[in-house]
């Protein structure tokens, strides 16, 4: 396409050849308009408005490389550098794994069991691009969060993604490997962590691949990074809290077992994503009134 590509393209007929050339993606018309608008700097009134109107020269070669990039399967959101999450812009890049909308079952989960206008402290493992934190701040105004991940990169991106979103003040971002050096008293805990099986790389989708290893990838079973968290969840989640796990598919009965092990007391539920499939766990721990 890149040889192709020339001032006389028109935005119609460019879109139309790239969407040809990405076939085999998923979205191939929605993957070529979001490039162009990116490769153009226009929206998508103004891709209409210019369907006849030719390309420039630059546009065109940006155009053309940035479709390249997509044929070879590289993400969309790694190309344009963000990603919406619970209607909110998110920067992404390979440093982080990129937010998916399945995931905003967690956040709905919460929402449903705790009062907006509670002050509490949520704790998110494995924060990446900061996008469940956020999200959850968002919508609890009066609380407090504190993400961790165990690479520094990935904490600078979620850095500033708090910063975008305008909730930096009310945040924290640490280094470190998953609960274990933090004290206790967290009202909420939250994790999206890795839980793909190793044996299972060679299978996954092509644009997987460009995503982190370790937010994908966790030991024989893909139950590594549960066991990592469940060890120190009993000391670092108070009375009463919350603890959501987000659940790869096929795990969600092993998962409610280990977290039942950890909190035999605890009501637990399972919870599913937008095609209704199983797609987390979550544990509302008891109080030390109901305790009594």
């Amino acid at each position: 396409m890149a040889s192709e590509l020339s001032g006389a393209l028109t935005f119609g007929k460019a879109l139309r050849e790239a969407a040809a050339q990405l076939k085999d993606a998923p979205s191939p018309m929605l993957d070529a308009r979001i490039l162009l608008k990116l490769a153009s700097g226009l929206d998508d009134a103004g891709l209409i408005a210019k369907s006849d109107d030719p390309l420039s020269a630059d546009q065109a070669k940006i155009f053309a490389g940035l479709i390249k990039r997509r044929a070879a399967g590289e993400p969309i959101a790694y190309i344009t550098g963000v990603k919406e999450f619970w209607s909110l812009e998110f920067h992404v890049s390979p440093d982080v794994l990129i937010p998916r909308d399945d995931s905003e079952c967690l956040i709905e989960a919460v929402i449903a069991r705790r009062d907006k206008h509670q002050a509490l402290s949520i704790l998110d493992l494995g924060t990446g691009s900061g996008c469940l934190l956020c999200a959850l701040l968002q919508q609890f105004p009066n609380s407090l969060g504190t993400g961790v991940d165990h690479s520094a990169n990935a904490i600078v991106m979620a850095r500033a993604n708090s910063r975008k979103l305008g909730v930096a003040s009310r945040t924290r971002f640490l280094v470190g490997d998953w609960g274990r050096a933090l004290e206790g008293g967290f009202d909420i805990i939250i994790a999206n962590p890795p839980y793909i099986p190793d044996g299972d790389r060679a299978g996954l989708p092509v644009d997987v691949g460009y995503e982190p290893v370790s937010a994908l990838f966790a030991g024989k079973n893909g139950l590594d990074a549960y066991r990592a968290i469940l060890a120190d969840a009993p000391r670092i989640l108070g009375p009463g809290g919350l603890i959501v796990f987000e659940a790869g598919d096929g795990q969600g009965e092993k998962l409610v077992e280990m977290v039942t092990k950890t909190f035999p007391e605890a009501e637990i539920s399972t919870l599913n994503d937008l095609k209704g499939q199983p797609r987390g766990v979550l544990a509302e721990r008891k109080s030390f009134a109901e305790k009594d």
